[in-house]
């Protein structure tokens, strides 16, 4: 089973929309770096997922892996001076790690999953196993050692992201079999699970949530109930109020947030120009520029 072309529509994970497959993701699924002066992103212009770093500022472009893949989990260490990815065969992810002048590439640890993150202090690692309606989240060592399911396995538990101090994880979930992605918020030790966001019925699904640097709100993808319609918005973490960045009735997908870690700006991925390209924007909404050309 090919997970990326099956299960884009919720599973943001490993990319996002199937509706953004039908147009070259020539920069896709963007990280910002820990001081904001770059960003990891990944492109399939050369046929294959492979990893690139661009300067802020869109200039200083860098193709950091030259190799076939199923590459995700896109992320940085808190220290900046690595980038980390996943690479998904045969039902296990290898979390890799690279400098970023794509030197210096090696294997942190494998995991009999998918998309490994390594938690803000490089303590444990977070993962997907299980079917994709029975998705369960687990944490590991480091090492990908001592392995501990944190979610109970009776639904979805998709693009799962660390809080920035380690405590709390957001995930995409669903409270019914066919009802809309909603955001869950938990401890990393499994408890306090609570629903986060609450959008009307039929009002589209919500995945992708990705902590501010305070920690206090969630910049979220909420792909519309229409083919080809994600927008950008911003969650209170505690009340669940919600507000959409740069709306829009054209028929486009802005997705896959990342903040800039002074929290007023957010690169994310769009396919307004035809094809999927990294973009930023004020945390407003304004101020909309392309990175990757």
């Amino acid at each position: 089973m090919n997970y990326r072309r099956l299960l884009i529509p919720f599973l943001v994970v490993a990319i996002t929309s199937l509706h953004a497959q039908q147009a070259p993701r020539h920069g896709s699924q963007p990280v910002v770096s820990p001081d904001g002066s770059h960003i990891a992103f990944l492109s399939d212009r050369d046929g294959g997922d492979n990893v690139f770093i661009i300067s802020a500022d869109g200039t200083n472009e860098l193709q950091l892996t030259h190799a076939p893949g199923d590459k995700g989990a896109l992320a940085w260490t808190a220290d900046g001076k690595r980038i980390l990815f996943s690479v998904f065969a045969n039902d296990a992810s290898r979390l890799v790690s690279i400098d970023p002048d794509g030197k210096n590439q090696r294997e942190i640890a494998t995991v009999p999953g998918r998309s490994p993150t390594l938690s803000p202090d490089g303590s444990r690692i977070l993962y997907m196993l299980g079917t994709w309606t029975a998705t369960r989240l687990m944490v590991s060592g480091p090492n990908g050692s001592n392995a501990k399911q944190i979610t109970d396995g009776s639904s979805i538990a998709w693009n799962s992201h660390w809080s920035p101090d380690g405590k709390r994880i957001a995930f995409t979930g669903r409270n019914a079999p066919k009802g809309d992605l909603v955001i869950f918020i938990m401890n990393a030790d499994s408890t306090g699970l609570r629903q986060a966001s609450h959008f009307d019925a039929g009002a589209g699904n919500a995945q992708w949530p990705v902590w501010s640097p305070d920690g206090r709100q969630l910049a979220i993808q909420v792909n519309g109930p229409q083919a080809h319609d994600a927008h950008i918005c911003i969650l209170d973490a505690q009340t669940g109020d919600a507000h959409t960045l740069a709306p829009h009735n054209q028929p486009y997908l802005d997705e896959t947030p990342s903040w800039f870690p002074d929290g007023k700006h957010i690169a994310f991925q769009s396919n307004r120009t035809g094809r999927m390209e990294v973009w930023v924007m004020n945390v407003d909404g304004s101020g909309q520029r392309q990175i990757t050309r």
